[in-house]
């Protein structure tokens, strides 16, 4: 086979192969829903992601012509995977199968964006697909919460509370960073076809920002005033620096700012944030009252000093923290929380989980540089996978794995920095602005939740900003065109 003319058929099919990729990331998330729902296996899904990952990187491979990127990637990730491997066995495995499907799951976010990469540098109207997609993949997530809604199967966000617009969307915490991601993009690809005009700019905010704002999550809101925010600032410096007609764009947007801190009381988030206190003070009066029950038991059988200390932590620490305490013991325990009896500390689900991470790591120190299983993980069947993922990087991959990805997302910063100290007119446009606020979106949410680097669907779409913010920020001065010699 001629590679090189398979090249030149394929190379301007790939925007339009990029579109679909695209596309099929909502549907896929309304498919893992409702086969959650309905109770069945999410095989089918597994095996559509893990198909499409393959798909992407063996296109991406055959491609380029600078296969060396490919050969290093292998050559790092499968490096890693033996020493992970290695040194879980020394601890003994519960499932290496889960273990490798867990590390396959972290390892999307690099070889997607790798995948990217290429198709970026063999046709750059990928770029003007990736924005379509992200305007047009906001646009079906909008038409599936409506469509929950009308069909009376509306799931919320805090499903418990009845609070918040989630639609068919499995995980909470993934479909608020996918949201957050969208939306910069979306809004700056929907503001530039309409020429940035004021009242079509407050229309796309309105219906963008709403989606946000009814979802219900503090990160959610925090990223609708940020982009909000954001996209003024950055529709006020294009102004000056290009003369283009942004202003009344910016105004929108700071207008869109106002609304939601106007409408912050009455909003689904406060109404959770409200909830969420009273269920503290309840939990407080609770924990109260198990720990004077018993100190005047440990009182009543003689005992002092603390040794009555810890045993009347028993009944409140079981209660809250049963998965701790059961594993690693009621001493350790308060030992770890200080001896805690506040609510804040006892009821913390993420802290919770965290400690119980530290806790595992202290017992199997010779995991620390690679990572511990994420069976090991499990007591009486409850995860205890920690709810922060740069946490879960470090727990589940080690030094060596935090280290890699720290350094994989530096570079791409690196990048933005250098591209804007060298030429700041030319490289900061609104384009440029939309993806930066969406990386800052996802990361951002990578540090508070674990719904970013270790889901596929949210990894998609972040490793797609990565590559774009890496083609952005090319010098294409000498040389322009689809790719690079």
């Amino acid at each position: 086979m001629n590679w090189n003319r398979f090249r030149e058929r394929l190379r301007p099919l790939l925007p339009g192969i990029v579109l679909v990729l695209l596309l099929l990331q909502p549907c896929l998330d309304v498919l893992s829903y409702w086969l959650d729902v309905l109770q069945l296996p999410n095989t089918l899904t597994l095996v559509l992601r893990l198909g499409m990952l393959a798909g992407m990187v063996g296109l991406g491979f055959l491609l380029t012509q600078r296969k060396r990127g490919y050969y290093l990637m292998a050559a790092v990730l499968g490096a890693f995977t033996l020493c992970h491997v290695f040194f879980c066995r020394r601890s003994g495995y519960v499932s290496l199968f889960s273990d490798l499907t867990n590390l396959i799951r972290i390892y999307q976010l690099p070889l997607t964006t790798l995948a990217f990469l290429t198709y970026l540098n063999e046709n750059r109207d990928c770029l003007q697909a990736i924005r379509r997609g992200f305007f047009l993949c906001l646009g079906i997530i909008l038409l599936v919460e409506v469509l929950s809604i009308a069909t009376g199967t509306e799931p919320y966000t805090y499903v418990n509370k009845s609070i918040g617009i989630r639609g068919w969307f499995y995980l909470p915490s993934a479909q608020s960073a996918i949201l957050s991601i969208l939306v910069p993009v979306a809004l700056c690809y929907g503001m530039e076809q309409k020429k940035f005009h004021p009242a079509w700019s407050f229309g796309f905010g309105l219906v963008a920002f709403g989606i946000l704002y009814c979802f219900a999550t503090r990160l959610t809101y925090a990223a609708l005033l940020g982009t909000a925010c954001a996209l003024a600032l950055s529709l006020v410096i294009v102004k000056k620096l290009s003369g283009k007609s942004t202003g009344g764009a910016a105004i929108a947007m700071v207008a869109c700012a106002i609304l939601a801190l106007v409408l912050l009381p009455v909003s689904p988030m406060e109404r959770n944030t409200e909830l969420v206190t009273i269920n503290a003070q309840l939990k407080q009066e609770d924990i109260h009252a198990l720990v004077d029950a018993d100190d005047a038991a440990a009182a009543e059988a003689g005992l002092t000093g603390r040794e009555r200390e810890l045993e009347s932590l028993r009944s409140a620490y079981e209660k809250y923290l049963p998965g701790v305490t059961g594993r690693f013991g009621l001493e350790r325990t308060a030992e770890r929380y200080g001896y805690s009896t506040s609510v804040s500390d006892l009821s913390n689900t993420r802290l919770q989980k965290l400690n119980y991470c530290r806790m595992l790591l202290e017992d199997l120190p010779e995991c620390t540089i690679f990572g511990l299983e994420l069976g090991k993980m499990t007591f009486a069947g409850e995860v205890y996978d920690v709810e922060n993922d740069f946490h879960g990087i470090y727990y589940l991959c080690g030094v060596a794995g935090l280290v890699l990805m720290a350094g994989f997302f530096l570079y791409f910063a690196w990048r933005i920095v250098f591209a804007l100290l060298r030429d700041f007119k030319r490289y900061f446009t609104m384009e440029n602005a939309g993806y930066g606020i969406a990386l800052i979106c996802g990361i951002a949410h990578a540090y508070f939740t674990a719904g970013v680097l270790r889901r596929p669907n949210t990894t998609f779409y972040l490793a797609v900003i990565l590559a774009a913010v890496y083609e952005r920020t090319r010098d294409h001065a000498k040389k322009e065109g689809y790719h690079e010699n």
